[in-house]
Protein backbone atom coordinates (compact mmCIF):
# COMPACT_ATOMS: atom_id res chain seq x y z
CA UNK A 1 0.00 0.00 0.00
CA UNK A 2 1.30 3.47 -0.94
CA UNK A 3 2.16 5.72 1.87
CA UNK A 4 -0.44 7.98 1.22
CA UNK A 5 -3.09 5.15 2.29
CA UNK A 6 -0.65 3.26 4.43
CA UNK A 7 -2.04 5.87 7.68
CA UNK A 8 -5.21 5.74 6.83
CA UNK A 9 -5.63 2.08 6.99
CA UNK A 10 -3.94 1.74 10.27
CA UNK A 11 -6.01 4.44 11.85
CA UNK A 12 -8.95 2.14 10.48
CA UNK A 13 -8.48 -0.87 12.03
CA UNK A 14 -7.30 0.66 14.98
CA UNK A 15 -10.36 1.98 14.88
CA UNK A 16 -12.12 -1.50 14.78
CA UNK A 17 -13.63 -2.49 11.01
CA UNK A 18 -16.78 -3.75 12.37
CA UNK A 19 -17.62 -0.16 13.60
CA UNK A 20 -16.34 2.05 10.75
CA UNK A 21 -18.01 -0.41 8.56
CA UNK A 22 -20.98 0.74 10.16
CA UNK A 23 -20.30 4.36 10.15
CA UNK A 24 -19.61 4.32 6.13
CA UNK A 25 -23.06 2.12 6.12
CA UNK A 26 -20.79 -0.19 4.03
CA UNK A 27 -20.17 -4.18 4.48
CA UNK A 28 -17.35 -5.00 6.76
CA UNK A 29 -16.13 -7.62 3.41
CA UNK A 30 -16.83 -4.57 1.30
CA UNK A 31 -14.15 -2.17 3.39
CA UNK A 32 -11.94 -5.05 4.04
CA UNK A 33 -10.72 -5.25 0.41
CA UNK A 34 -11.02 -1.24 -0.19
CA UNK A 35 -8.40 -1.88 2.32
CA UNK A 36 -6.38 -4.33 0.99
CA UNK A 37 -3.99 -2.84 -1.84
CA UNK A 38 -4.01 -6.78 -3.10
CA UNK A 39 -7.44 -7.45 -3.25
CA UNK A 40 -8.09 -5.48 -6.96
CA UNK A 41 -10.65 -3.39 -5.14
CA UNK A 42 -10.02 0.11 -5.18
CA UNK A 43 -10.12 2.56 -2.27
CA UNK A 44 -11.43 5.46 -4.81
CA UNK A 45 -10.75 9.06 -3.55
CA UNK A 46 -14.36 9.60 -2.12
CA UNK A 47 -13.94 6.11 -0.05
CA UNK A 48 -10.70 8.03 1.16
CA UNK A 49 -12.24 11.27 1.85
CA UNK A 50 -15.55 9.39 3.75
CA UNK A 51 -13.29 7.27 6.10
CA UNK A 52 -10.83 9.97 6.88
CA UNK A 53 -14.15 12.31 7.82
CA UNK A 54 -15.05 9.37 9.77
CA UNK A 55 -11.50 8.44 11.65
CA UNK A 56 -10.66 12.08 12.46
CA UNK A 57 -7.00 10.98 12.58
CA UNK A 58 -3.83 12.83 11.31
CA UNK A 59 -2.37 9.68 10.44
CA UNK A 60 -5.07 9.72 7.06
CA UNK A 61 -3.47 12.39 5.78
CA UNK A 62 -0.14 13.45 7.55
CA UNK A 63 1.70 12.11 4.37
CA UNK A 64 0.10 14.00 2.25
CA UNK A 65 0.94 17.01 4.20
CA UNK A 66 4.53 16.17 4.42
CA UNK A 67 4.61 16.26 0.80
CA UNK A 68 3.12 19.80 0.76
CA UNK A 69 5.61 20.92 3.47
CA UNK A 70 2.31 21.39 5.48
CA UNK A 71 0.53 20.53 8.72
CA UNK A 72 -2.51 20.09 10.03
CA UNK A 73 -3.80 22.45 12.66
CA UNK A 74 -6.70 21.46 14.96
CA UNK A 75 -9.50 23.75 14.55
CA UNK A 76 -11.00 25.54 17.31
CA UNK A 77 -12.97 24.79 20.01
CA UNK A 78 -15.88 26.75 21.54
CA UNK A 79 -14.59 27.73 24.75
CA UNK A 80 -15.21 30.18 27.05
CA UNK A 81 -11.82 30.54 28.51
CA UNK A 82 -9.90 30.43 24.88
CA UNK A 83 -7.14 32.98 27.14
CA UNK A 84 -5.95 30.69 29.58
CA UNK A 85 -6.24 28.14 26.60
CA UNK A 86 -3.94 30.26 24.70
CA UNK A 87 -1.65 30.37 28.12
CA UNK A 88 -1.34 26.87 28.84
CA UNK A 89 -0.57 26.40 24.83
CA UNK A 90 2.41 29.23 24.59
CA UNK A 91 3.90 27.46 27.93
CA UNK A 92 4.07 24.47 25.82
CA UNK A 93 5.23 25.93 22.84
CA UNK A 94 7.66 26.94 24.54
CA UNK A 95 9.05 23.97 26.40
CA UNK A 96 8.52 22.24 23.37
CA UNK A 97 10.78 24.92 21.81
CA UNK A 98 13.64 24.40 23.90
CA UNK A 99 13.28 20.21 23.07
CA UNK A 100 13.90 20.74 19.69
CA UNK A 101 16.69 23.35 20.41
CA UNK A 102 18.50 20.66 22.46
CA UNK A 103 17.61 17.89 20.06
CA UNK A 104 19.99 19.90 17.52
CA UNK A 105 22.68 20.50 19.88
CA UNK A 106 22.72 16.61 20.65
CA UNK A 107 22.52 15.85 17.13
CA UNK A 108 25.29 18.15 15.54
CA UNK A 109 27.23 17.29 19.06
CA UNK A 110 29.72 15.02 17.43
CA UNK A 111 29.93 16.98 14.47
CA UNK A 112 28.32 15.18 11.98
CA UNK A 113 23.73 14.77 11.76
CA UNK A 114 23.21 11.56 10.54
CA UNK A 115 20.02 10.72 8.63
CA UNK A 116 18.37 8.95 11.64
CA UNK A 117 19.02 12.85 13.88
CA UNK A 118 17.83 14.83 10.57
CA UNK A 119 14.57 12.88 10.12
CA UNK A 120 14.15 13.21 14.27
CA UNK A 121 14.51 17.10 13.72
CA UNK A 122 11.77 16.94 11.00
CA UNK A 123 9.41 15.20 12.98
CA UNK A 124 10.01 17.21 16.08
CA UNK A 125 9.99 20.69 13.85
CA UNK A 126 6.69 19.56 12.38
CA UNK A 127 5.35 18.74 15.68
CA UNK A 128 6.63 22.94 16.59
CA UNK A 129 4.81 23.76 13.88
CA UNK A 130 1.46 22.31 14.95
CA UNK A 131 2.13 23.56 17.85
CA UNK A 132 2.62 27.36 16.94
CA UNK A 133 -0.38 27.16 14.30
CA UNK A 134 -2.94 26.25 17.18
CA UNK A 135 -1.82 29.08 18.90
CA UNK A 136 -2.27 31.40 16.20
CA UNK A 137 -5.59 30.26 15.19
CA UNK A 138 -6.89 30.00 19.33
CA UNK A 139 -4.93 33.91 19.29
CA UNK A 140 -7.23 34.88 15.68
CA UNK A 141 -10.67 33.28 16.94
CA UNK A 142 -9.86 35.71 20.62
CA UNK A 143 -9.85 38.38 18.00
CA UNK A 144 -12.63 37.88 16.34
CA UNK A 145 -14.42 37.97 19.30
CA UNK A 146 -13.05 41.27 19.88
CA UNK A 147 -10.88 40.19 23.30
CA UNK A 148 -7.63 41.35 24.27
CA UNK A 149 -5.01 38.85 25.53
CA UNK A 150 -3.09 39.73 28.51
CA UNK A 151 -0.19 38.73 29.38
CA UNK A 152 0.93 35.56 30.27
CA UNK A 153 2.51 35.11 33.50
Amino acid sequence: MDSYTAGLRQAAFEYGIKHLAHDLDMSEGRLYKKLDPDSGVSLTLADYFRINRTLKDLRCIDRALEDLGMVATPVEKAADDIEGEIRELLLDQHDMAAGFVRLVRQAKADGEICDNDLEEIKAFRRELAVMGNTVMRRVEAMHKKGAALKAVK
